[in-house]
């Protein structure tokens, strides 16, 4: 047999029908669903269509009514192929057996799970996406196949399993988690494995990081290898072992190298570290770097940055309640935004800092920044109705602020 008839017979045939559709016609072509189950689920799918349109727009347009059936349709395929896979008998089955409209609140319910999952490892990120327009373009604008369902699963599953593991560590380290907003989860368990392995029991501060490093370092380059206790993970439960075990990973592979490298200083170690690491932010530290004029307040707060866009993004922070930095990822400046939209800013916050803890020769110069220029400017784009989705608020922030995106701070790393 030659090599050209062997590829014609090995030819998959693709079909690309609804999963419902080619359920229905196995079902009716083997004699498993009868004409008057086809006659109740057209019925069922009118009415169902009705209410999806209704629900999405408006239920008397052509149109409407049309998408509100494709969108019908695809969570009927979504819950029967999630639930039985490749078995076209046991879905013609479970057609069979219960509504059409049950197995479209089915698909819906998987939607409406998934999006009730966390979408990061950031503490106090909020809602995200609003539901429905989720189930909008889950449905009809960007149909979400079974793949990508159980691919978001996976990931949401993931982050929750973090953010659980973190709110344990975080506990464990005395850090109560009120403090953890705007903060991610991978950093407090990181901190949290780290600290375990120079056997400390409670959260750094910013200060104590640095010298609690500069000691691992000295003992890590002697040795030649960071040092993990088999007892490091003792204590931990069960449920969080996992997630706890792959940041110990990571750990040994990205931030171990760059302990022991003895070419690298304390400083250009701690200036990876801190932004993916979480440090205490209370009490008082001797941060001076500059000139002694400055309080040691302000030095807290803005660990030693002086130029604008570090001073403008701690600002930010202080007006909109949220943790105190002079640089935010992307991630931390979408929920930033949130924030302001749905509380606004604390606008006596900033004035107040400027006066209390600001260097003297700069203090003025600072309020008439914010009062006049910067501060009118954020609640203009932060505060503005019309920008639903954030994207000039965080193109403001961008502009104003040090926001970092994603591979920014990889190649930083």
């Amino acid at each position: 047999m030659s090599d050209a008839t062997n590829a014609q017979r090995n030819i998959a045939i693709v079909d690309k029908r609804p999963f419902f559709e080619r359920v229905l016609c196995h079902g009716v072509q083997n004699g498993l669903i009868a004409p008057d189950v086809v006659d109740t689920m057209i019925a069922d799918g009118a009415k169902g269509s009705v209410q999806i349109a209704d629900y999405f727009g408006g239920s008397h347009l052509q149109t409407d009514l049309d998408n509100a059936r494709r969108r019908m349709i695809h969570l009927v395929s979504l819950y029967l192929e999630n639930s039985f896979g490749d078995d076209l008998t046991k879905a013609a089955e479970s057609l069979r057996d219960n509504t059409f409209l049950s197995h479209s609140r089915g698909g819906n319910e998987l939607l409406k799970q998934l999006h009730a999952m966390p979408e990061s490892t950031l503490f106090g990120e909020g809602g995200g996406q609003p539901l429905k327009d989720f189930q909008d373009e889950s449905t009809l604008a960007k149909p979400m196949s079974l793949a990508a369902y159980r691919n978001a699963l996976k990931h949401r599953q993931a982050n929750a399993a973090t953010l659980a593991a973190a709110r344990w560590f975080a506990q464990d380290m005395g850090v109560p988690h009120a403090q953890l907003d705007l903060t991610l989860a991978d950093g407090v368990i990181r901190t949290a494995i780290l600290m375990r392995m120079l056997k400390q029991q409670t959260c750094p501060t910013h200060q104590l990081f640095a010298q609690l490093l500069d000691r691992l370092r000295a003992e890590s380059q002697t040795s030649g290898k960071v040092k993990s206790p088999r007892t490091l993970l003792d204590g931990v439960p069960e449920e969080h072992s996992d997630v706890a075990r792959s940041i110990k990973r990571e750990i040994e592979k990205h931030d171990a190298p760059l302990i022991l490298d003895p070419t690298q200083t304390l400083e250009a170690v701690l200036d990876v570290f801190e932004s993916c690491y979480f440090l205490r932010e209370d009490g008082l530290e001797d941060l001076s770097r500059h000139d002694s004029l400055v309080s040691k307040e302000w030095h807290r707060l803005t660990q030693g940055k002086e130029d604008p866009y570090s001073r403008l993004t701690l600002f930010m922070c202080l007006a909109a309640g949220v943790k105190p930095k002079t640089s935010l990822t992307e991630t931390e400046a979408r929920a930033l935004i949130r924030k302001v939209q749905e509380n606004g800013f604390d606008e006596l916050v900033v004035p107040q800092l400027i006066q209390t803890s600001a260097p003297f020769e700069i203090k003025q110069a600072l309020l008439t920044l914010w009062k006049e220029e910067f501060f009118p400017e954020a609640q203009k784009y932060m505060q503005d109705d019309s920008d639903w989705d954030g994207k000039e608020a965080l193109r403001f922030l961008k502009d104003n602020c040090n926001v970092t995106t994603k591979s920014a701070a990889r190649k930083k790393a």
